[in-house]
């Protein structure tokens, strides 16, 4: 083998090994793994023991005189993609080199076929940089647009309301809103949520609430599914103990019973039209973990 195409193999082979080195920084990120979380405030604990007990027949709904305020925030920004120029680089070499392969005239002019993988090799870094670029800019701009959008969902008011409408209909009475301000004095009407539900003849106070929502890794990298945290919990009125408590967590690698598989999109498509699509999966799911808890029969509210 003659020294040229000795130097052309070197290059071509320094050539593969910088793009292998490009190519094997990546970010591995698993199911369920949270990118996009928003919440109130730290979860509260679980697992709380409930004494068994009779029915309640009247039962009123906790509806805070303060909305929460949704801290929005991304978990994790990075991708699984290659390191912008790296997956170029080694897609235009490979063209060189295939180039060159299906034309064993151009080993007799080496420095023509040294200018084929050099200049393709050059033309896909630059290719992988201009796409990594414009990803890099839509990405952003699609984050943006959720974390803008998630806030103004009022996910605790649409999983509060629609708890109730469908217990209502479980219980044939519609449940009265019970206003709960806690951070006015004592004296203050509202302040204490038992003493108002007793004197308004009710047996229970419910409490229903998200912890946290957002997105989370999907099963296929780069795939993102919507997921949420709610609590649920009855009071006794009377006794002032606990008479249920349920926790319902549902997202990517969170399978709930009852509901079907998390959807993953990409993060391009749940933003696409003003997220309407991330808004639209997070209704949806809101509405089927409602369901759950009206329908739950271990939740100790007498039927029709």
């Amino acid at each position: 083998m003659g020294r040229p195409f000795r130097d052309l193999w070197s290059l071509a082979l320094a050539a593969a090994l910088a793009a292998g080195c490009a190519l094997s920084e990546t970010v591995q990120r698993t199911e369920g793994q949270l990118v996009l979380r928003a919440g109130g405030g730290p979860a509260g604990p679980s697992g709380a023991a409930i004494p068994p007990g009779p029915a309640l027949r009247h039962i009123v709904i906790l509806v805070p005189g303060v909305q929460p305020a949704w801290q929005v925030e991304w978990v994790d920004t990075g991708t699984s993609a290659k390191r912008p120029g790296g997956g170029g680089t080694y897609a235009g070499f490979l063209a060189g080199l295939l180039a060159v392969q299906s034309a064993p005239y151009l080993l007799a002019f080496w420095p023509a076929a040294l200018g084929v993988v050099a200049g393709s090799t050059a033309m896909g870094a630059l290719g992988a940089q201009r796409d990594s670029t414009t990803f890099s800019r839509m990405a952003a701009d699609d984050r943006e647009t959720i974390a803008r959008t998630a806030p103004e969902l009022r996910p605790d008011y649409l999983l509060r309301e629609r708890t109730a409408a469908l217990l209502a209909a479980r219980t044939g009475r519609a449940l009265r809103r019970l206003a709960w301000y806690p951070t006015y004095g004592p004296d203050t009407p509202g302040t204490n949520p038992l003493a108002d539900a007793r004197g308004e003849g009710a047996e229970g106070v419910l409490s229903v609430w998200l912890e946290a929502f957002g997105l989370a890794m999907g099963e296929e990298q780069e795939s993102l599914g919507v997921f949420a945290r709610a609590r649920a919990q009855l009071v006794d009125a009377v006794g002032g103990g606990l008479r249920y408590e349920r926790v319902l967590e549902y997202g990517p690698g969170r399978p709930l019973p009852g509901l079907p598989r998390p959807a993953a999109h990409t993060l391009e498509f749940l933003a696409l039209d003003e997220a309407r699509v991330f808004r639209h999966e997070m209704q949806e799911l809101i509405g089927r973990m409602a369901g759950l808890l009206a329908a739950d029969p271990a939740l100790p509210v007498a039927a029709r």
